[in-house]
C-alpha cells in the first residue's frame, strides 16, 4: 500500500541562475517564489545551489561569496511568504574537522529557515569536482512540513544504490534508505544536472524505480540554462509512489509547474526525445547563455563553405538572432570558387551579415618574410600559415567590433588534431566540438527539415580544408564513419585497441588513429571551452596527461 498523504502542492521553480550573480539569483527566485505563491503553492522547489549558481568551482574559496550567499538566504527568509521555499545554497561546515562548507538545502517557512540538510554524496567524476570543496553530510532525517514527512535531498543523494547505475556501485551509503527507514512520504530532490544525450531518460528510469520502491512521491527539481560548457536542460518532473510522471517542467528553459499530490497520476505516454533534437536546443543553449550571461550580443565566425562552419553559423543564428552574427569569407589561392559562393548562399537563406577578406597578400607576405614558399610542394607548415592568417584576422575583428568568435571544429578533427593552433582554433566558444563529423551532418539534416537552411551543396561536398590544390580530408583521414565509430569506442565505452579491432577494423588503423588522438593532448589544453553534449567530452571532464607514454595502446 501507498503512504496515504493530504493535498498538498508543490511548485517545481525551474530557474536558470547565473554562476556569481548573488543579486540577481536572489531576484529570480523571489520571482519565482511569488508565481508559486499566487498559483496557491504550499512549497516552492528551486535548483541545487541556486543562489550561487552552479558549479561555483573556485569562488566557494572567497570568504564574502559565501557571506553574501548566506545573507541571501536570511533575506529570502524574511520576505515571510505563505508559501515555503526549498532552496539550495552552501552552508558553513561548523566541525573543526573536514572540508569548510556543506552543499545543502534549506526548507524556508514562516518567515526562518526551518530545517537544513546537506549533501551526503559528493559527486568526483567526469567533469564534477565536489569532495574538493565540501564535507559531505553523515546523514539525512526527514522533516515534518505541514503533517507531512519530507525528504530533503540534493541531486546525487538519490542516485544511489540503484540497479540502473554502473555494478560498481561509486558510494559507500544511501542517503534514499535513511528517508525510507524514516517513512518520508514525499521526496524533494534539487539537482544541477548537465545534460548529455540520453540522460533525461536515464533520470527517469531512477528516479521511477526510486519512487516505487519507496512508496513515495519524488520532486526532482533541476537546472535549466548553460555555464561555461555545461548546459543544463531542466526536465524536471514530478512522480507518483507508482513511478508515474504527474508533471513535467520545459526542456532547455525556465518553468514553472505546479504539483498536486492528491490528484490522481494521470496516464502520460512515455516520450521519446529526438536526440538530434535536443542536442540542437542544448548548443542553442550553450551559445545563447554564454553570450548573454557575459554581456555579449554579436558573434563571428570563419565561414568556408564547409558544413562546419555551416552548422555553427544556424546554430548562432538560432541563438542571438541572425542580426548579430557575422560570416567572414577568407579565400585564399587554393579556395575554389564554389565554396565563396556556397558560404554566401548560406549567409543569404540564414539571414546573417558576412564579408569577405581574402588572405592571398597576407599569406604571402608571410611566406616572403620566412623565405619558403619556393618549391612546388605546400608543405605543412605553409597550410597552417593560411590558417593562422585566417585566426589572426578574425581575432582581430572580435577586438574591433566586440563580437565572440566561434570555433568550428568539430570532435573528429579535434581528437586526432587535424586543426591548427592559434588557426582555426582561435576564439571564445567551440559549439559543435562535442560532436563527431557524422553527427554534424545529422544535425545539418535537423536544421533543415522545415526548411533548406544549409544548402545541399555544402551537405553533400566532401570534406576539404582548401589549404592546398586538390585538397580532401579523406587523403588524410579514413572515412569518418569509420574513425567516428572508432573514436566513440574509445573515448566514450573505453574500449582496448584489440577490443577496438575485433569489432572489424584493421588493428594498424586502430593503432595510428588512437596514437594521434593520445599525442594531440597539448592541442586540445589550449583550445577555447567546448559546449559538452556527450557523456565523455574533451574539456576537464577528460584529465590526460599531456606528457606520457603510449605504452597503454599496445
Amino acid at each position: 500500500m501507498f503512504a496515504i498523504i493530504r493535498a498538498m502542492k508543490i511548485a517545481i521553480a525551474q530557474i536558470n541562475p547565473r554562476v556569481g550573480d548573488i543579486d540577481g539569483n536572489f531576484e529570480l527566485i523571489e520571482a519565482f517564489a511569488r508565481r508559486a505563491q499566487e498559483a496557491g503553492a504550499d512549497l516552492a522547489v528551486f535548483p541545487e545551489l541556486a543562489l550561487t549558481g552552479y558549479p561555483p568551482l573556485d569562488l566557494l574559496e572567497k570568504k564574502n561569496f559565501i557571506d553574501a550567499n548566506l545573507k541571501a538566504l536570511k533575506q529570502l527568509a524574511s520576505l515571510r511568504l505563505k508559501t515555503a521555499l526549498a532552496v539550495g545554497y552552501v552552508d558553513r561546515n561548523p566541525a573543526k574537522k573536514g572540508k569548510p562548507l556543506h552543499n545543502a538545502i534549506a526548507l524556508i517557512d514562516g518567515g526562518k529557515v526551518t530545517a537544513r540538510r546537506f549533501k551526503s554524496l559528493l559527486p568526483t567524476y567526469d567533469i564534477f569536482d565536489e569532495a574538493r570543496y565540501f564535507e559531505p553530510a553523515s546523514d539525512n532525517r526527514p522533516v515534518r512540513f505541514r503533517g507531512e514527512t519530507l525528504g530533503l535531498t540534493v541531486c546525487e543523494d538519490i542516485w544511489a544504490g540503484t540497479s540502473l547505475l554502473p555494478s560498481r556501485l561509486l558510494y559507500r551509503n544511501n542517503p534514499a534508505k535513511s528517508l525510507l527507514d524514516g517513512k518520508a512520504s514525499v521526496i524533494i530532490n534539487i539537482s544541477a544536472s548537465p545534460f548529455y544525450r540520453g540522460k533525461g531518460a536515464l533520470r527517469r528510469r531512477i528516479l521511477s524505480a526510486l519512487a516505487r520502491r519507496m512508496r513515495a512521491h519524488i520532486v526532482y527539481a533541476n537546472q535549466a540554462g548553460a555555464n561555461d560548457e555545461l548546459i543544463f536542460d531542466g526536465n524536471s518532473f514530478a512522480l507518483a509512489p507508482s513511478g508515474r510522471v504527474t508533471a513535467a517542467a520545459a526542456g532547455f528553459a525556465q518553468d514553472l509547474v505546479l504539483v498536486d499530490t492528491a490528484a490522481p497520476a494521470p496516464a502520460r505516454p512515455a516520450r521519446q526525445p529526438d536526440v538530434t533534437a535536443e542536442i540542437c536546443e542544448a548548443l542553442t543553449l550553450g551559445i545563447r547563455d554564454y553570450f548573454s550571461k557575459q554581456g555579449f550580443s554579436k558573434a563571428l565566425l570563419g565561414l568556408s563553405g564547409g558544413i562546419d562552419s555551416a552548422v555553427v553559423a544556424a546554430l548562432a543564428a538560432r541563438a542571438l538572432g541572425p542580426a548579430n552574427v557575422t560570416g567572414v569569407l577568407m579565400p585564399s589561392e587554393y579556395t575554389a570558387r564554389r565554396s565563396v559562393d556556397e558560404a554566401l548562399d548560406l549567409a543569404g537563406r540564414l539571414g546573417i551579415n558576412s564579408k569577405i577578406i581574402p588572405i592571398k597578400n597576407i599569406y604571402r607576405a608571410f611566406l616572403k618574410e620566412l623565405n619558403a614558399g619556393g618549391g612546388k610542394d605546400i608543405t605543412l607548415a605553409m597550410q597552417n600559415l593560411q590558417a593562422r592568417s585566417r585566426g589572426s584576422l578574425l581575432m582581430a575583428l572580435s577586438n574591433a567590433g566586440g563580437a565572440l568568435n566561434l570555433v568550428t571544429g568539430n570532435k573528429s578533427e579535434i581528437a586526432v588534431g587535424y586543426c591548427t593552433l592559434y588557426g582555426d582554433t582561435a576564439g571564445a566558444l567551440a559549439p559543435i566540438a562535442d560532436l563527431f563529423k557524422t553527427e554534424v551532418y545529422r544535425l545539418a539534416a535537423y536544421l533543415n527539415k522545415d526548411a533548406e537552411i544549409i544548402p545541399r551543396a555544402i551537405i553533400k561536398r566532401p570534406p576539404t580544408a582548401e589549404l592546398k590544390p586538390g585538397q580532401r580530408d579523406q587523403d588524410d583521414l579514413p572515412p569518418y564513419k569509420t574513425l567516428d565509430e572508432i573514436l566513440r569506442l574509445y573515448l566514450e565505452e573505453n574500449r582496448t585497441p584489440a577490443e577496438i579491432a575485433a569489432r572489424g577494423f584493421k588493428p594498424a588503423l586502430v593503432a595510428g588513429i588512437l596514437r594521434r588522438l593520445e599525442i594531440n593532448e597539448y592541442k586540445r589544453k589550449q583550445l577555447p571551452i567546448a559546449l559538452k553534449v556527450t557523456e565523455k567530452s574533451f574539456g576537464y571532464g577528460r584529465k590526460m596527461p599531456i606528457v606520457k607514454a603510449l605504452d597503454f595502446l599496445r
